[in-house]
């Protein structure tokens, strides 16, 4: 096993971009991992340092993947929508998972898609937030 060039996380040896953070795995950075300011980052593509919001690399113009996940926002979203409008689904569609959003949606007049939402919004919105990323923001049931 390898390390990856930009965060440090463990990666295979014949990987060449890394799964943790996307950077390409080919390229040479402009100096080390050590020398990165807290809100920079390196281009996926050419590896320029970057800062952390750049969408676009200034340098070669590859768009960049968002390494960050959701923001607190989203779970924060989520969670109210689970609370609120969890008997339709409203969070699961939110969350991109269509097939438990519509099986909520037809069974919401037996009332266990309500109950359901009423726990997983509980559960959401006092989770941290690596928990909800694991855990509650791919839309799963009752987490993973």
């Amino acid at each position: 096993m390898k390390y990856c060039i930009n965060c440090g996380e463990q990666i295979a040896d014949d990987a060449e971009v890394c799964t943790n953070c996307g950077v390409n795995q080919t390229i040479s950075l402009e100096g080390s991992y050590d020398e990165r300011a807290e809100n920079e980052k390196y281009c996926v593509e050419c590896g320029t340092l970057i800062t952390k919001q750049a969408e676009i690399c200034p340098d070669c113009g590859v768009r960049q993947p968002s390494v960050q996940g959701s923001t607190d926002s989203d779970k924060i979203a989520a969670g109210v929508l689970a609370l609120l409008l969890g008997g339709l689904g409203a969070h699961k569609f939110y969350q991109g998972n269509m097939k438990l959003g519509v099986l909520y949606l037809c069974f919401f007049w037996t009332g266990i898609p309500a109950v359901l939402g009423l726990v997983e919004g509980i559960l959401m919105l006092i989770a941290d937030d690596t928990e909800y990323e694991e855990k509650y923001a791919d839309g799963s049931l009752l987490g993973r």
